[in-house]
């Protein structure tokens, strides 16, 4: 969703939540098992708000930041989002869904749409601060997703080396395309109206960025930009956080939430990563900073009930396509 709260800081250069992919290519969905999409309903038109990913049946992990402003409302017992208004009180807009697995917003799968009634924020989050970290949230569903779900490092998957040769660290989502990119709208098959910063699912390979790099070059821009007041104090936490993107290719407003994965050709992706915030979309030197999956694992197991289990079965593994020409490892050229 749209942090309101802090987006347009420095003239529209500052994008909390790094949220479609600037700089990348459409995705299959089947290279992304899990993929969601969180959108909020209002009359008949629809609205992408983040990302977020499947991780068991009936649980979602997403950034705490895209839902601090859903609320479980008694009378339904169904989540739906509110926003602020002109003074700042939130009001309600409308129901809140999640919808699995779709190459096109437009094209939704079958029986790939869920009601929400049960919203868990990490406890150390702050409100309107995703840059101060413990940014994750877990949505819970109402009914059942039996389709394919994203193995999350140090609690269902083992995710490679990021930092080897034959890896990739990629991102997906539906935000922005360009920093200051506008939405796409059409009409699906139901002819709902569908408003998202990108209709469909794009990916983009975002080499991950060593702490002390990310930090440095963090601090250069809140320097550069003039942000020194409101990112007094804000650095990347090792521990917790990790940073990916060199520039040219990078999450976006709208990605928020969604996941970023290290895989190989042979074993498939793991998530490692929840996009977060950063300083722009796609700048040279302005890393993306992603809440760290396996420093969670805990948190995530007590809370859903999902057990560790770090060996999957190479069966329930997606084989993605290869980009044209690719014999020997992952292809690194940006489309």
């Amino acid at each position: 969703m749209r942090p309101f709260w802090k987006w347009g800081l420095a003239l529209g250069a500052v994008a909390l939540a790094t949220a479609c992919v600037v700089g990348g290519r459409e995705a299959d969905p089947e290279d992304w098992p899990g993929v969601v999409s969180l959108q909020s309903q209002q009359g008949r038109n629809i609205y992408h708000e983040c990302g977020a990913s499947m991780i068991s049946s009936e649980w979602a992990l997403t950034a705490a930041h895209c839902v601090e402003t859903v609320r479980v409302e008694a009378d339904t017992g169904r989540a739906a989002q509110y926003l602020p208004d002109a003074r700042g009180d939130l009001k309600r807009f409308g129901p809140l869904h999640v919808v699995v697995g779709a190459g096109t917003l437009l094209e939704t799968p079958k029986d790939a749409t869920f009601p929400v009634d049960r919203i868990i924020i990490h406890p150390g989050y702050e409100a309107g601060h995703a840059e101060y970290g413990d940014d994750l949230a877990l949505i819970h569903i109402v009914g059942r997703w039996d389709g394919p779900l994203a193995r999350l490092d140090g609690l269902t998957g083992r995710a490679p080396d990021p930092e080897a040769a034959e890896t990739e660290v990629v991102v997906a989502g539906y935000g922005n395309t360009e920093e200051q990119g506008s939405q796409e709208e059409g009409f699906n098959r139901t002819g709902r109206h569908v408003s998202a910063p990108s209709l469909a699912l794009m990916e983009g390979i975002v080499p991950p960025v060593d702490p002390g790099t990310c930090n440095a070059q963090i601090a250069a821009l809140i320097d550069k930009y003039g942000l020194d007041e409101e990112f007094a104090g804000v650095s990347v936490d090792p521990a917790s956080q990790m940073c990916a993107g060199t520039g040219g290719t990078d999450s976006c407003q709208g990605d928020s939430g969604g996941p970023l994965v290290a895989r190989t050709w042979e074993d498939g992706p793991v998530q490692i990563g929840v996009v977060s915030w950063g300083l722009g979309c796609a700048r040279p030197d302005s890393p993306g900073v992603y809440s760290r999956v396996s420093a969670y694992a805990d948190w995530i197991s007590r809370e859903t009930g999902i057990e560790p289990n770090l060996e999957t079965p190479s069966s329930n593994r997606p084989e993605y396509d290869r980009p044209a020409g690719e014999t020997n490892g992952p292809g690194h050229a940006e489309e």
